[in-house]
């Protein structure tokens, strides 16, 4: 009971630790390459989750458990963190968060299809709520957003939260059954090495012409500080919490608790930049925790 107290407290953690972090990185991503910010922080993370194994003592995962979390990491961090960036550049915040949650119904999706796991019908009507309440929070008009190349960038902001939902739950389904024999911290360490070491293969790819990729980012050292600090904290908050949360409690709970981000950049928001948020906002949010919460309700109270 006391390791499921320290799971569920972990899960609001990490839920906590991601709406901050995407508040306090939106005008990096606003300013900077998606790759080189998914790329420094991944560098970062990695160094300081190394030294806390290096004091901790270096777990021996299997080399196939490490293959696995190590292309997982390929997938939820070369390719979801890229498209996360994208995604904050172009859409508010609290919308990129609210967009997450449809990861929550695509992890349940892949488990159908591919763990040959089954949803009765009241699960199926919480996977219904969740893509109302995205799709509740999506129809609001962005902040400032006007006709034309604004809506444009709001639609191209909706198709890379899309795919950066889909990468992150195709990675998460990869991870899950390797958590059994790799600890959380061993498992993040792989998990991020695993999106640097495609980071730095494939991404010169994609700027071919376009100058280098990371000099925007290393011209301003101070600026490059400020993120690698963001960065320490979301890798640590969001990425180890989760994992960790997800290896001490059932995946039920730890989805319902994970998918609270909303409600927590909500109250962030009202808190600390006194921003009221809108009727259609808060309804979003509300419908689509609730949507999670009533999926994971038979695991929850049986």
């Amino acid at each position: 009971m006391a390791l499921e107290l320290i799971g569920i407290l972990a899960a609001l953690g990490s839920a906590a630790t991601w709406a901050v972090g995407a508040l306090l990185l939106k005008p990096f991503a606003e300013r900077l390459p998606a790759m080189a910010l998914a790329f420094a922080k991944g560098v970062f993370g990695l160094g300081v989750l190394g030294g806390l194994i290096l004091v901790i003592g270096p777990a021996n995962p299997s080399w196939t458990t490490a293959a696995i979390l190590f292309l997982s990491g390929v997938l939820g961090i070369g390719v979801a963190d890229t498209l996360f960036f994208k995604a904050l550049r172009e859409l508010s915040s609290h919308s990129v968060v609210q967009l997450m949650l449809l990861g929550q119904v695509a992890t349940i999706a892949m488990a159908v299809v591919f763990l040959g796991e089954s949803l009765f019908w009241l699960q199926w009507l919480g996977v219904g709520l969740v893509i109302l309440g995205v799709a509740i929070v999506l129809m609001a008009p962005e902040e400032g957003a006007e006709q034309g190349a604004d809506a444009r960038a709001t639609r191209r902001g909706v198709l890379f939260g899309l795919g950066s939902v889909m990468a992150m739950a195709v990675s998460v389904t990869m991870a899950k059954g390797a958590l059994d024999e790799a600890d959380a911290l061993t498992a993040t360490w792989l998990r991020i090495a695993g999106g640097v070491v495609s980071l730095f293969l494939f991404a010169p790819l994609f700027y071919l012409g376009r100058g280098n990729w990371l000099s925007p980012i290393l011209a301003d050292w101070r600026l490059a500080i400020r993120f690698c600090l963001i960065a320490t904290f979301v890798t640590l908050g969001g990425f180890f919490l989760s994992l960790l949360a997800m290896k001490l409690t059932p995946l039920a709970i730890a989805n319902t608790l994970l998918s609270t981000e909303p409600l927590f950049v909500l109250l962030i928001m009202a808190l600390f930049y006194r921003e009221t948020p809108g009727a259609r906002r808060l309804t979003g949010s509300l419908v689509g925790v609730a949507g999670v919460a009533i999926i994971s309700a038979r695991t929850l109270f049986t």
